[in-house]
């Protein structure tokens, strides 16, 4: 959760660099709709992989407790995976910092 409430408050940084925020979970859409109405409103979608199908395509769905890793990544505008990031810590300052910069390299281009 720390990591939505996060992008959340850092709303404005994606805006500034152009960027689109998807967030997805294998939680069903109910789920969905109850959490984010627990938070307000999101300034990014919350989308359902109820059916685990994009976090197995990104090879970040665990088998065992059929969950995906807290996981980041970062496509262009032509679609090209250019950042990675499948152990993303909500809790570290760094993790987030890479992220932006990452975005930054992409603005500058």
């Amino acid at each position: 959760m720390k990591e939505i409430t996060s992008w959340k408050e850092d709303y404005k940084k994606f805006e500034e660099l152009h960027t689109e925020v998807l967030a997805i979970s294998v939680d069903h859409i109910y789920a969905h709709n109850v959490f984010a109405a627990s938070l307000g409103t999101l300034p990014y979608p919350l989308l359902s992989d109820w059916h685990k199908k994009t976090a197995k395509q990104y090879d970040v769905f665990d088998e065992k407790n059929e969950t995906a890793k807290r996981s980041v990544f970062v496509v262009d505008k032509e679609g090209t995976l250019v950042y990675t990031n499948t152990s993303f810590k909500a809790q570290s300052k760094e993790d987030y910092d890479t992220v932006f910069a990452e975005l930054g390299k992409l603005h500058n281009q």
